[in-house]
């Protein structure tokens, strides 16, 4: 074989090793961009997690939850408008259905209200002893599972503590209630829906 010839395959091979291992950093590189990708996504949503007080000042926590299934409904103020219609509907909706026993928690989210105005606030909820609003004046829950504003939000909690579902919105939807009721259920089995 000519020197020219083995300079060629030299080349040639030297350039081979050269391409293979790129399409090698690209083969193993892909997957974990892939994977980067999936993972930011579908945000890690965090357990259930609250230290909040009632309009009463009543200090609860979510141990109130611990081993059982939650389901937490939270709105800001535009949002509140329409918890009521909601939790009336998913409480048919679970009564309908012969669902697992739950705990309830409602929430008020308050981030933008200034501190003065808190008093006055508090006196603007039931006073029955019985109906207690935990409120959230630094907005913790709505910003750890991205609740959008001026909406009514049902979260199903698990008895593991994880979040199973979320539903929103103003006016009541059936099929987003179905879906409350169904993720109840299935906590209520073991399984999880989202």
């Amino acid at each position: 074989m000519s020197s020219s010839a083995q300079s060629a395959i030299h080349r040639l091979s030297s350039a081979g090793v050269s391409a293979a291992l790129g399409i090698l950093v690209l083969v193993t590189a892909g997957p974990l961009r892939a994977q980067t990708t999936a993972a930011a996504a579908e945000p890690v949503t965090p357990p259930l997690t609250f230290d909040l007080k009632d309009q009463f000042d009543r200090g609860v926590t979510q141990a109130v939850c611990t081993g059982r299934i939650a389901i937490v409904v939270v709105a800001d103020r535009e949002g509140s408008r329409f918890s009521g219609r909601w939790s009336q509907a998913l409480g048919s909706g679970l009564k309908s259905a012969g669902a697992p026993a739950t705990k309830w928690v409602g929430v008020a989210t308050l981030p933008s209200l200034p501190g003065f105005m808190r008093g006055f606030v508090k006196g603007k909820f039931s006073q029955d002893k019985e109906q207690g609003t935990l409120l959230d004046w630094g907005g913790t829950l709505a910003q750890a599972y991205h609740l959008a504003p001026k909406c009514c939000h049902i979260l199903v909690f698990g008895p593991d503590g994880r979040l199973r579902h979320h539903a929103s919105g103003r006016e009541v939807d059936p099929a987003a209630i179905a879906g409350v009721v169904a993720a109840v259920s299935a906590a209520g089995s073991g399984g999880r829906q989202r």
